[in-house]
């Protein structure tokens, strides 16, 4: 009987794995991708030593150089020195294939984990570009109003300028039938001083006439008694 291939058993070993990750074909206890991933336990903290100054954001956590080396996994390079490459010494570090075959069923599934959260990240991060521009266009919708409101506004200043112009216009059109009113009356009343005027000139020309008939004849009266007197 054939032996399988290295691919094909890597093959249902990976899937496998992947099953028991999914929960399909395990007894124990249901481990989520989600329970494995690390929460940060502390935010970020950035430090600058020069001014004492300490930015904290909450949620994020922060990698600094000192803390990397712990972060990587173990790797002893030494342990993979080559002498005789055509006599390769057996103390060289080796694993069997089916523990080959399990630990990449591992790993793979574990790229596909990061991956997949690398994605939910970058969806998260477009739906946070999103929600910005929807705050801008929101912002932009307010400023529209005000603008529309100060138009408004103005179009109300127009409208209360155009009444007390209209208002103005009566009282002066008023005005201007009193000035004509009151100058034709002045004339009228220049006319009848005038004729007043004429007519105590004829009274006083009339008087002084009939003074004058009077006169004379008390002259005439006077001769006659004087003649009478002779």
């Amino acid at each position: 009987m054939p032996r399988p291939s290295l691919s094909t058993s890597r093959k249902t070993t990976a899937k496998a794995v992947a099953e028991k990750i999914a929960g399909k074909k395990t007894t124990k206890s249901t481990t989520t991708v989600a329970d494995k991933i690390p929460v940060a336990s502390s935010p970020i903290v950035s430090s600058n030593n020069s001014s004492g100054f300490t930015t904290t954001v909450p949620g994020l956590v922060g990698i600094i150089p000192d803390s990397i080396a712990g972060m990587m996994p173990q790797f002893q390079e030494n342990a993979y020195v080559i002498t005789d490459p055509l006599n390769p010494n057996e103390s060289l570090p080796q694993v069997s294939e089916a523990i080959f075959d399990r630990g990449m069923g591992i790993y793979e599934g574990t790229q596909r984990a990061l991956k997949l959260t690398g994605a939910a990240f970058d969806t998260t991060r477009e739906r946070f570009t999103v929600v910005g521009k929807q705050a801008k266009a929101f912002g932009a919708g307010i400023k529209a109003a005000t603008e529309f409101e100060r138009v408004a506004g103005d179009y109300l200043d127009y409208q209360g300028q155009l009444e007390t112009n209209e208002q103005k216009g009566i009282s002066l059109g008023i005005a201007q039938h009193k000035t004509t009113t009151d100058r034709t009356a002045a004339t009228h009343k220049k006319d009848d001083m005038d004729e007043k005027l004429k007519q105590a000139e004829i009274a006083a020309n009339l008087a002084r006439s009939t003074t004058q008939d009077k006169q004379n004849k008390l002259d005439e009266f006077r001769k006659s008694l004087g003649q009478y007197a002779a």
